[in-house]
């Protein structure tokens, strides 16, 4: 009997109830988290990304959606050979597992030719004005030398025998033409004058 008391006088305390109280309604609070957290990320519940690389863009459409999932086309590239609209890159890969209604990203080809825009390159070094170029996708630069103040400096780049100007747009990949001074030019101010380098001297 002093023992059930004792137990009976424990529970009934105030200070024990609330902290029981406490200690419930926090297991419910952690239960009630797991349930819609498990629901959320709709845990165990994955798909198979399917393989849409080289489809159309409304081809891929019914077959992602089909597999629950959606699209997004982020960028668009110019490849030289490559089908205007054809899908060149997707992101997660085909066969990767993912959630359900997870967004893959589209990378396509450009329907048309990609313009570029040419910076400014006169008086920039040979060198300079290259690594420039091949970073914008131009490969093709076809180099003429002609005799100049200073060797190794760009005079020009022209594209079909047009010179270009600051930031002209011309389609990616074509071949340039970079006129470079080659030097053997003799500065006019180095030319000495013949007025003030003359020994007066001579005339006395």
């Amino acid at each position: 009997m002093e023992k059930k008391s004792f137990v009976s006088r424990f529970l009934t305390n105030i200070y024990v109830k609330n902290i029981l109280l406490m200690i419930a309604a926090g297991l419910v609070l952690v239960i009630i988290i797991l349930f819609f957290l498990n629901r959320y990320t709709k845990h165990d519940e994955s798909v198979i990304v399917p393989a849409v690389k080289g489809l159309q863009v409304e081809d891929a459409e019914g077959i992602l959606k089909a597999a629950n999932l959606r699209y997004e086309v982020v960028d668009s590239i110019f490849t030289t050979g490559g089908v205007p609209g054809a899908i060149t890159e997707q992101t997660p890969k085909e066969q990767s597992k993912v959630k359900e209604g997870r967004t893959i990203f589209l990378t396509i080809q450009a329907k048309g030719i990609q313009m570029v825009a040419i910076p400014e390159l006169k008086d920039y070094s040979r060198r300079q004005a290259e690594a420039q170029l091949n970073s914008l996708g131009f490969n093709k630069i076809i180099i003429d030398e002609v005799p100049s103040a200073y060797a190794g400096i760009v005079i020009s780049v022209s594209y079909k025998g047009q010179t270009l100007s600051p930031n002209q747009k011309i389609p990616k990949g074509s071949t340039l033409r970079m006129t470079v001074g080659a030097g053997g030019e003799v500065l006019e101010d180095s030319i000495p004058d013949a007025d003030t380098n003359v020994d007066e001297s001579f005339f006395q």
